[in-house]
């Protein structure tokens, strides 16, 4: 059994998802003492190669790989559309200097931010994603997982980290080497997924427990960890920063990815629309959030 990511506490009760992969289940639990959601057990180092192969890019369906309806590269230009919004937020902290990404993708952020006067270097785990990052842009991207990266202690004034802590094993960890990594007055920021934040998952997990089921997830195991504005900010005071800012925001009821039966689809997109209008007018109940810690 696994100790929970956050506070290693090693007590925890089922939440009602699971994942099954490689030909075997993946249970989400949910830790008795910081509320926070993590999959049992953890993926091993040949499961992440395999979650995390070309297809991952290539696939275009909402089972595998961007979890939408479209290939990676299709989903990552759409998404284009958050990058003014995202970096507006950065640059209220730090307008300039070195930017440094993790799992930088196809480079198409990345890109964008050297637009904007930012030096720019990241890392990204496939080989692909890295290939591209290079030959299309000429950008500065070693292959690497973040694990396995050699850190530059004290170079950085930003690290962005975009749809990646989810994904990773010990992500309280790995927020305690990138912070390693900034200089003293810099920034990281934080990206992630509220999946059971918004009134459709508050609503799911609700049904799930009152029916005494759980759901299983129609993909792969890809997030390993479920974060609320709770647990974002609590992951930041146990990794050293000494201060947090979490922002909820929402996609457009157009951009949402249905998954499911008809009824579950009707469903969500019928919460969506006015979820959006709440997390729009009050910053609340939002399925992504940004999370800016500093050092």
């Amino acid at each position: 059994m696994s100790v929970c990511p956050l506070c290693t506490n090693d007590r925890s009760t089922d939440f009602p998802i699971f994942y099954t992969f490689h030909r075997r289940d993946f249970q989400a639990k949910q830790c008795t003492s910081c509320s926070f959601v993590y999959l049992d057990p953890r993926p091993t180092a040949e499961e992440l190669a395999l979650l995390y192969s070309d297809e991952y890019f290539l696939h275009d369906g909402t089972d595998c790989g961007a979890h939408s309806a479209t290939d990676y590269e299709t989903a990552a230009i759409k998404g284009s559309v958050k990058f003014p919004e995202i970096l507006g937020a950065i640059q209220k902290f730090k307008a300039a200097g070195d930017f440094f990404e993790v799992g930088c993708g196809m480079g198409y952020f990345l890109e964008y931010v050297r637009g904007k006067g930012y030096h720019v270097s990241g890392i990204e785990y496939s080989a692909m994603g890295t290939k591209l990052c290079r030959e299309r842009f000429g950008l500065d991207v070693r292959q690497s997982s973040f694990e396995e990266l050699s850190p530059d202690h004290g170079r950085f004034d930003v690290i962005f980290m975009g749809d990646v802590l989810e994904h990773l094993i010990e992500p309280r960890a790995m927020l305690e080497k990138a912070r390693r990594m900034l200089k003293p007055s810099g920034i990281i920021a934080v990206e992630v997924p509220s999946m059971f934040n918004s009134f459709v998952g508050r609503l799911a997990v609700r049904g799930y427990r009152l029916l005494r089921t759980r759901k299983k997830m129609p993909m792969p195991p890809y997030h390993v960890n479920e974060f609320t504005p709770k647990t974002l900010q609590a992951m930041f005071r146990k990794a050293g920063f000494r201060d947090s800012v979490i922002l909820q925001r929402i996609k457009s009821p157009g951009s949402i990815t249905l998954r499911g039966n008809l009824l579950e689809k009707g469903i969500k997109k019928a919460l969506h629309y006015p979820n959006f209008l709440v997390t729009k007018s009050f910053g609340v109940l939002g399925d992504r959030l940004l999370g800016i810690g500093r050092t």
